[in-house]
């Protein structure tokens, strides 16, 4: 057999020998499915081929032949792809997968990639069920060579022929696999609910009886071991949930080895952990290694490798890494277009996140109408009553408030945040998000009290959840010390401008963006007190990123040398200032969107400073000369016309 199946021979031995019961899913083109389906004819393994026996799935058919063998425990459904080719099938299937796991046996499903497909896409509920999904590569390797993968099954022997006391034994074990299954689904239920302690408690007390049973490197142990992950990182207890993520990370590559699926699953939540923690380093090297595994096995054509690239693309965003994150999400973006279509709801997430790297970028207009088409999307998917829809609503809502549309902006914060509130409760990290969104859409409108009310709540969640020191809680010092600028309460302003710049310099380093931005507000706010000096060194360093990584363009580097130009202005330094009003006017376009500064208003700042430095010159003159030094045309007759 060729070494990338020996991974999925050696779980299907492990199901056979020691799973009591699941569902299971494998993946494999027609002649493997055959080859393995003739082995396994041959052990005491019941073998159920759609080839053989056409018809569209019904779990009541499938039953009857269950039901047939009361002593199995295991059965294979090869060629099942064939079996799901309508919707109504798929539909029966997704409603019967509760009366599947019911059977209370091994059954595997065997289907070749475009049957995996139709399950990822229309049959998500049974999906998420299955407990392991296994990949086959199409082999011609002699049957004898799987005999050592199949183990005890081969035997023959039948539980009859046993002793007593192990009969009694077998049944003491199948009770105690079967409390275990009963713990499992309770703490999925408590989880579901928020009862972090109750599903801890319970997943503890089933960790205990998984190694009583199979010891402490089981697949079911990973599999607690990944629910008691979750259960930490629900609570915010990041350092707690990386340790059950790395012990069920270690037992799974144990098992299956390091190219399957579950692994790479593993590999994706650890990312996850770090990126909260704001370990990117960790994050990207684990997130590099899911959609390696991903690539190799699934494909590069699989909504899984599309999920992992959207997953380093979200990581490459936060650092500020856009065209590296565009790149990604496109590759995301064409996959699940292909895959689901353009109206499905995983393509919705992506056409949103592109949207997002489109907006941070300055393309308001792009980025606008990727996150309406998310919205609609997410709206017909799930209506008004799903976070899905609320995200929706804010995305949209945050370019309009980018576009200085405050009224629209806000009617949508406002809807996402009763739909969030009503979902999460009150004390949600989302909900917090949703406080500092629309705290902004009201400071934007003057409506400063109801803003700095909001701003608070925002701060009062964060603290709680993530600590003292996290991006998010900059943003939010960031944006009530620009509440307090815009009430001239400058010395407010300023110490929060600093906290914010200091907790996002420890989190994301000196050359971030965000540090860019910080750098400019606490500029403007030493600016207005005049201290000249402290605020051109932070002007300047601010101008220095985002030339560098957002593009002299770009409108936060426009917007940061207009700054430097005005305060150069109010220093009585006109050389410097009629250097940057030109790099600003330079670099602006034709028709600015919201957030630039008017070019008209540009144009007389420019002319003013001119006739400062020489009173007698001819200003048009001499700017369209600057215009050509500088790679530009002269000015035509309707711009001259305009900015006269």
């Amino acid at each position: 057999m060729t070494e990338s199946n020996q991974e999925g021979y050696r779980t299907l031995g492990w199901i056979l020998n020691q799973s009591e019961q699941g569902l299971f899913l494998a993946i494999a083109d027609g002649q493997t499915q055959k080859e393995i389906a003739d082995l396994y004819r041959q052990s005491s393994v019941k073998v159920y081929d759609y080839k053989r026996n056409p018809g569209e799935y019904s779990f009541v058919e499938l039953q009857k032949w269950v039901d047939s063998f009361p002593k199995q425990k295991t059965f294979l459904i090869v060629n099942f792809q064939l079996a799901i080719q309508t919707e109504e099938s798929l539909k029966w299937l997704n409603f019967s997968r509760d009366q599947l796991e019911g059977l209370g046996k091994n059954i595997i499903f065997f289907v070749t990639s475009y049957g995996d497909d139709r399950l990822v896409t229309k049959a998500y509920d049974f999906y998420s069920f299955v407990k392991i999904r296994i990949l086959f590569h199409q082999t011609e390797e002699r049957k004898e060579r799987l005999l050592s993968y199949i183990g005890e099954e081969w035997d023959g022997g039948r539980e009859e022929d046993r002793v007593g006391s192990e009969v009694e034994s077998q049944a003491g074990r199948k009770r105690k696999r079967s409390e275990v299954e009963t713990l499992l689904e309770q703490a999925k239920k408590e989880l579901e609910q928020e009862c972090f302690d109750e599903s801890e408690r319970l997943l503890l007390k089933a960790r205990k009886i998984i190694e009583e049973l199979f010891g402490a490197e089981h697949l079911l142990m990973a599999e607690v071991d990944h629910n008691l992950a979750n259960v930490s990182k629900w609570q915010g207890n990041y350092k707690e949930a990386e340790e059950w993520y790395q012990k069920s990370l270690q037992i799974k590559k144990q098992v299956l080895g390091e190219a399957h699926p579950n692994v790479a699953m593993s590999y994706n939540k650890l990312a996850e952990i770090y990126k909260i923690q704001e370990n990117y380093v960790e994050a990207e090297k684990f997130y590099q290694k899911s959609l390696n595994i991903r690539k190799k096995i699934q494909g590069e054509k699989h909504l899984d490798t599309a999920s992992s690239y959207s997953n380093l693309a979200s990581l490459y965003e936060i650092q500020g890494r856009y065209e590296e994150a565009k790149e990604l999400y496109q590759k995301s973006l064409q996959i699940n277009e292909k895959i689901l279509g353009e109206n499905h709801f995983y393509t919705a997430i992506v056409y949103g996140n592109l949207a997002r790297v489109y907006e941070d970028q300055g393309q308001y207009k792009r980025a606008e109408e990727l996150y309406k088409k998310s919205a609609e999307i997410r709206e017909e998917v799930f209506g008004d009553k799903y976070v899905y829809t609320a995200t929706g609503y804010n995305n949209l809502a945050l370019i309009y408030e980018r576009q200085g549309r405050y009224k629209e902006a806000e009617e949508l914060f406002q809807k996402s945040l009763q739909i969030t509130e009503k979902i999460s409760g009150k004390e949600h990290l989302d909900v917090a998000i949703c406080y500092n969104n629309l705290a902004v859409a009201y400071a934007r409108q003057k409506k400063y009290l109801e803003a700095e009310t909001l701003y608070q709540k925002s701060l009062e969640i964060y603290k709680k959840i993530l600590g003292e020191e996290n991006s998010k809680i900059a943003i939010v010092y960031n944006n009530l010390a620009e509440l307090y600028e815009s009430q001239k309460e400058y010395q407010k302003a300023e110490k929060l401008y600093q906290k914010s710049l200091q907790i996002n310099r420890k989190v994301l380093g000196t050359k971030h963006p965000y540090m860019a931005i910080g750098y400019n507000n606490l500029a403007r706010v030493y600016k207005n007190q005049e201290k000249y000096q402290e605020a051109e060194e932070l002007f300047i360093e601010g101008l220095r990123i985002n030339e560098k990584i957002l593009g002299e363009k770009h409108p936060h580097t426009i917007i940061n040398c207009n700054n430097l130009a005005k305060m150069y202005k109010a220093k009585g330094e006109y050389t410097n200032a009629l250097l940057y009003f030109f790099r600003t006017y330079q670099n602006l376009p034709v028709e600015p969107e919201f957030g630039y500064p008017g070019r008209e208003e540009i144009y007389k700042e420019l002319e003013d400073v001119y006739f400062k430095i020489n009173f007698q010159g001819n200003f048009k003159q001499w700017l369209e000369e600057q215009r050509k030094d500088h790679g530009k045309e002269p000015l035509t007759q309707k711009e001259a016309t305009e900015e006269k």
